[in-house]
């Protein structure tokens, strides 16, 4: 009887999805979709973008006057305002987690180019 009750545990635990890092690459930015494997293809809602690989805007205080702590001598006038592209590119290689379950991945960061070759990128998309 007991090794009935682990046998059917260990079966309910191995068919578990859980969390997992996970990668792919980019098919199209509007909408964003991302091949993990040659199977499966993730649309927009099945994905969360991290700050990290979407372009945003940062304020950048020129010349503060006090470069040891900036906190009390920040003249707002001399701030300035950049666009830092880091959208995602049809290609891309991108590193994400897969959410327990498999139905939500977190895109964390995109891959350094020529750090993982195409025969990495096969199968499964698991790193």
């Amino acid at each position: 009887m007991i090794d009935y009750i682990k046998m059917i545990c260990s079966g309910f635990l191995d068919n578990l999805d859980f969390s997992d890092a996970v990668f792919g690459e980019v098919m199209s930015v509007f909408p964003v979709s991302i091949r993990l494997s040659d199977k499966l293809i993730l649309n927009e809602n099945q994905i969360v973008l991290s700050n990290r690989v979407v372009d945003s805007v940062i304020e950048v205080t020129e010349n503060p006057s006090c470069p040891e702590n900036p906190s009390n001598n920040l003249d707002f006038k001399k701030r300035k305002k950049y666009i830092v592209y880091n959208g995602l590119r049809v290609g891309e290689s991108v590193i994400m987690i897969k959410a327990f379950g498999g139905q939500l991945y977190f895109v964390i960061d995109k891959m350094a180019k020529g750090t993982m070759g195409a025969d990495a990128r096969k199968g499964a998309g698991k790193l």
